[in-house]
């Protein structure tokens, strides 16, 4: 047995032995995977290929589209955080100088009413003093009616108002000083 031969029967039972089947049926598969192929190769090979360039052509698109979204995505968050922080700040100073007004607003209702009550309060006091001074005024003028009244009976002539006038302020001063 030749060196050939003792080769293909090695192989041959390792084959076999491996598959469960011969040679000659591993040859015939062998065979026609190649047939397949070249059938494959010669008449499809180019509508295979263009088709899985274009299925990945496409998903590049997509990838890209997609990447370009998120981009845009991430930008218009981004933005939008940002107005959203500009809106908080200005709504921040907004409501401050709103505190401040309202407290300049508050103080001045504050100093207008203690100036009006101090008005009014000087404005009555002022009146209560003409309104006693007007009644301190009749009340002498009819003390001095009574008194004339009582001193004519009591003399039995008449006087002047400046001669009574002037005993009342006499009598009066005493009175005050007393």
């Amino acid at each position: 047995m030749t060196l050939a031969e003792t080769l293909k029967q090695f192989v041959e039972e390792s084959l076999g032995i491996l598959l469960g089947t011969g040679a000659e049926e591993i040859l015939i598969q062998l065979g026609g995977t190649i047939i397949l192929f070249i059938v494959v190769r010669k008449y499809f090979w180019k509508n295979i290929t263009a088709f899985i360039e274009k299925r990945k052509a496409l998903m590049d698109d997509e990838m890209a589209a997609a990447r370009l979204l998120k981009d845009e995505a991430l930008q218009i968050k981004e933005a939008t955080d940002q107005e959203i922080k500009d809106l908080k700040l200005s709504l921040q100073t907004n409501l401050e100088v709103a505190k401040k007004s309202a407290e300049k607003e508050r103080e001045h209702i504050i100093s207008k009413a203690k100036h009006d009550a101090i008005r009014i309060k000087a404005e009555a006091e002022k009146e209560l003093e003409q309104d006693l001074l007007k009644a301190q005024e009749q009340i002498k003028k009819e003390i001095i009616t009574v008194a004339k009244a009582l001193t004519e009976k009591v003399i039995d002539e008449t006087l002047d108002d400046k001669h009574y006038e002037k005993w009342l302020d006499k009598a009066t001063d005493e009175v005050r000083q007393s």
